[in-house]
């Protein structure tokens, strides 16, 4: 026996709240996975003919308010005490709901004044209301006390039921966080939260913008029968992933998504992962204003961690972003850690990230690698055809500039031999060092005098223009109108 009842520190709160995360953002997530997860219960227990399940999530920046709301299962009135307010002792099952471990609710409490719970089970007559002064907790935590956790639980916690006035059948659990304020502002940002549920979040592709949409949807769910995909809404619009048929690189640059390839990870007769991998020309690393850069690992279609997760898997970690695609965990030993970044450390996820890099981090880092040598040669062969083409020109009709002729001698040293004819070169070379500028031949009209100024104009225009392809177009205007 032990001589004295272990005690539960107050820090224990402090931890367990803000110092969950490090993102205010992954609160909502959180709520977002307490929703779907009494969503799906209420769906298995009540089994609904006609139910149209739904989360809205509403910010107003007006009274520095949100509220997340579902209408999943709640909580009966008889087990609402226990169930908010035990900490780490859920009664959801592990392999049966996305959180499990019974303190994804206290994320609020490090992100607002006040943090209130409301819930009514169906066809029941009352409403639970839990509500926290948050505030009065982080004070009591950094006051010097004997305070426990059960004490200071004591002292922030105000507990009700009351009569429902609305209709009995209604069935719900709300989440509402007032007075955020100071650097908890971005939880006000609605753009902001609109895109991390798009990208975190269970929800549908968006179909109107994403042909395949349809096509994954089905075979995921044929795969994985668990897959789902819920309604949420923030501020009354609806939310789908960002995936559309058209991909922005970074720069100017676009590539399109010309199919998607399903992909599989195992491990002997394990099954580990399904996914999809949009096929595109990798022509470069995808925009990150795109939101659907890298390759996404989700479980229970929840994102893991974030878009560089896999990217120490690629032979280069930039490797990841030139993809666009998903993967979604089947295994059950593959268990998101508390923070969600991760999975929990065990055999499993060895085996995920040791299949991750056979079938796909070094299959496509080597292939990337041969497609940008590739691009990189075409684009060599191209620049040397079009100063072999520039440097014929000059011969037919004379140089625009000094500078242009001795530029375009220097490109045509430069060209590798054994790619292009060695004689032909010297010959151009030899030609260029010859020729004559364009208004000292014959075909130049005006008098000398004018000739005469437009040489320096040339040559200045040439030498400080930045794309010398557009020099030469303005120069031939002027001869142009000249002629």
């Amino acid at each position: 026996m032990l001589p004295d009842k272990p005690v539960v520190g107050k820090y224990i709160l402090d931890s367990l709240s803000i110092g969950m995360y490090n993102h205010p953002l992954m609160l909502i997530r959180e709520y977002i996975q307490n929703s779907t997860d009494a969503i799906d219960e209420y769906r298995r227990d009540f089994r609904p003919s006609s139910y149209r399940p739904r989360i809205e999530i509403t910010i107003s920046g007006r009274t520095r308010a949100m509220t997340i709301r579902d209408n999943g299962a709640g909580v009966p009135g008889k087990q609402a005490w226990k169930l908010l307010h035990d900490l780490g002792n859920s009664r959801k099952k592990l392999n049966q709901n996305r959180g499990f471990r019974g303190i994804g609710r206290l994320g609020g409490l490090g992100y607002c004044d006040q943090l209130s719970f409301r819930t009514k089970y169906d066809n029941e007559s009352l409403i639970t209301i839990s509500t926290w002064d948050c505030k009065k907790l982080r004070e009591l935590i950094k006051l010097e006390n004997d305070y426990d956790t059960n004490a200071i639980l004591s002292a922030v916690i105000t507990y009700k039921q009351e009569d429902y006035e609305g209709e009995k059948k209604k069935h719900f659990f709300e989440v509402e966080m007032n007075e955020l304020s100071g650097s908890r502002q971005i939880l006000l940002n609605v753009p902001l939260i609109k895109s991390y549920v798009s990208e975190v979040g269970p929800v549908p592709f968006n179909k109107n913008t994403f042909s395949f949409a349809d096509r994954i949807e089905k075979t995921v769910r044929w795969k994985i029968r668990s897959y789902e995909t819920y309604q949420i809404e923030v501020n009354g619009e609806q939310i789908y992933k960002p995936y559309s048929n058209r991909l922005q690189l970074r720069g100017d640059h676009k590539d399109n998504i010309r199919d998607v390839k399903f992909v599989e990870l195992r491990r002997e007769e394990k099954e580990l992962a399904f996914g999809w991998i949009a096929e595109t020309q990798l022509l470069g690393t995808i925009s990150s204003l795109s939101h659907v850069d890298g390759l996404r690992v989700r479980k229970d279609n929840i994102l893991i961690g974030d878009k560089s997760l896999l990217n120490g898997l690629f032979r280069e970690s930039r490797f990841n972003n030139y993809l666009a695609g998903e993967l979604y965990a089947i295994d059950d030993q593959l268990i998101p850690n508390s923070r969600r970044d991760d999975f929990e450390d065990n055999e499993s996820k060895e085996d995920f990230y040791e299949s991750f890099i056979k079938a796909i981090g070094l299959p496509i880092s080597k292939r990337i690698r041969q497609v940008s040598q590739e691009r990189t040669m075409d684009n060599a062969l191209k620049r040397e055809q079009r100063t072999i083409e520039e440097a014929k020109n000059i011969l037919d009709e004379g140089y625009l500039a000094e500078y242009q002729k001795n530029a375009v001698i220097r490109k045509l040293r430069a060209i590798k031999f054994g790619v292009r004819n060695e004689e032909e070169i010297k010959m151009l070379v030899q030609g260029i060092q010859g020729a004559k500028h364009y208004l000292d031949t014959k075909r130049a009209n005006g008098s000398r005098r004018h000739k005469k100024l437009l040489k320096p104009v040339f040559e200045t225009l040439y030498k400080e223009h930045e794309d010398k392809e557009v020099a030469i177009k303005i120069i031939r205007k002027i001869l142009m109108k000249m002629g």
